[in-house]
């Protein structure tokens, strides 16, 4: 990591996408170095989305299957957050959502059927998307490697899903999940929501996805 003139370096989980990230300590401020298969498509797409003014952490060096960015101010939603700061947190993801699907068309298509009606994120989860702590506003998100035109219920059940599961017990599982789709300003009995979580869930349909 010496050529990123990092002074420390912190291997960091990367996902389920399988790919290398790590946090290089530069001074006073800290970037990140993700290595995988798909990371150049995610840096096309955070290219993309950083031109358009959307909170997102900035491309500042890549290569053949690798990218260095910048750190996303704030936390992410599975940190523990207070009680009493809780409900803002879950504001903050729909609103987070509506600003996202407010942007103008994008290049990019999502991997997920359906009608191409706004920019999603294609994995609307908990620990990809960050809440400024003292004002408790929607900040910013980040692992946008499945970024593109789709339908606006793929991103409403993939955070559905984060909430429903068990894996954020702290908001308060299935009513969380679905005061968040309320917030939003969608149906938290549409079909689509388990539809979408079934695919991805479904490990033939990414094998489909990667082939083509």
């Amino acid at each position: 990591m010496g050529r990123f003139g990092a002074d420390a370096a912190e291997p960091i989980y990367g996902g389920l996408s399988g790919a290398t990230v790590v946090r290089l300590a530069r001074g006073r401020e800290s970037v990140y170095y993700k290595q995988g298969e798909i990371v150049g498509d995610e840096a096309d797409r955070l290219e993309w989305l950083a031109a358009t003014g959307f909170s997102c952490p900035r491309v500042v060096d890549r290569g053949d299957g690798w990218m260095l960015t910048t750190e996303l101010r704030g936390r992410d939603v599975t940190d523990d957050w207070s009680a009493a700061d809780r409900p803002a947190v879950l504001r903050a993801i729909a609103t987070g959502l509506r600003e996202l699907h407010a942007l103008p068309s994008s290049p990019f298509s999502s991997p997920f059927p359906g009608t191409p009606e706004v920019v999603t994120h294609g994995d609307y989860a908990a620990p990809n998307v960050f809440v400024d702590p003292e004002t408790l506003q929607f900040s910013g998100m980040l692992d946008v490697g499945n970024l593109g035109m789709g339908d606006r219920y793929v991103d409403l059940a993939l955070m559905y899903k984060s909430l429903a599961h068990g894996r954020n017990p702290q908001y308060g599982l299935i009513p969380a999940a679905r005061t968040f789709v309320e917030q939003y300003g969608g149906d938290p009995d549409d079909q689509r929501i388990p539809y979408y979580i079934g695919l991805d869930d479904s490990d033939s349909f990414w094998q489909r996805v990667s082939l083509r």
